[in-house]
């Protein structure tokens, strides 16, 4: 691994291989960058090996949880699955005639609400007449209170006009009596009795 050799060894191979004292001063003058390439590099793997390792053990783990959640999954799927037609078996026979009559119920619930709908309407034209009606009556009433205001009146004078026939009807009586009596009075056989003894 590059990483792990030592900067000296990686200056040494990169290096030319030569005997004259010039090519040893060239090494030395280009082995400080090589050293600083190494370094560097060597600090940017271990960088990157901080992060790569954990991740690559997040995602082994999160892959690993999710085989067992999907393998869970499946399971109760299955078991949910066996479930509802043990379920459906033992409801069917029994479920056809029951939704029937249930949708029966549905419809003829639904033509009574039909015709409890067209019942309100004929009561709410029925009330407004009604209402229309209670408005002539009260101006009925209130014409029949005026005319009453104007009977009073006549009533009055109806009273006067009874006591009148009463008094009439006395004086009628008196003046029958007062005739009776003239008529006995002037009749032969009372004539006679004034002069007569017995």
């Amino acid at each position: 691994n590059m990483s792990e050799k030592q900067p000296t060894e990686v200056a040494a191979e990169a290096a030319p291989v030569t005997s004259s004292p010039l090519s040893t001063d060239g090494e030395t003058m280009n082995g400080q960058p090589l050293e600083r390439f190494a370094s560097c590099f060597e600090k940017s793997a271990r960088r990157w090996e901080m992060v790569v390792y954990p991740a690559l053990f997040a995602f082994c783990v999160l892959s690993i949880y999710g085989f067992y959640m999907i393998y869970h999954l499946t399971q109760d799927m299955s078991h949910i699955a066996r479930n509802i037609q043990v379920i459906s078996t033992s409801i069917d026979p029994y479920m056809g005639p029951h939704m029937a009559s249930m949708v029966d119920g549905i419809e003829n619930m639904s033509s009574n609400v039909q015709v409890m709908t067209r019942n309100l309407n004929a009561i709410d034209g029925n009330m407004e007449a009604i209402t229309v009606s209670m408005e002539d009556m009260r101006g009925s009433m209130q014409q029949i209170t005026g005319h009453t205001q104007t009977l009073e009146p006549m009533m009055a004078s109806m009273v006067n006009l009874d006591q009148s026939t009463q008094h009439m009807a006395n004086s009628t009586f008196h003046m029958t009596r007062e005739m009776g009596s003239m008529n006995r009075g002037m009749s032969p056989r009372g004539m006679f009795s004034r002069f007569s003894p017995f």
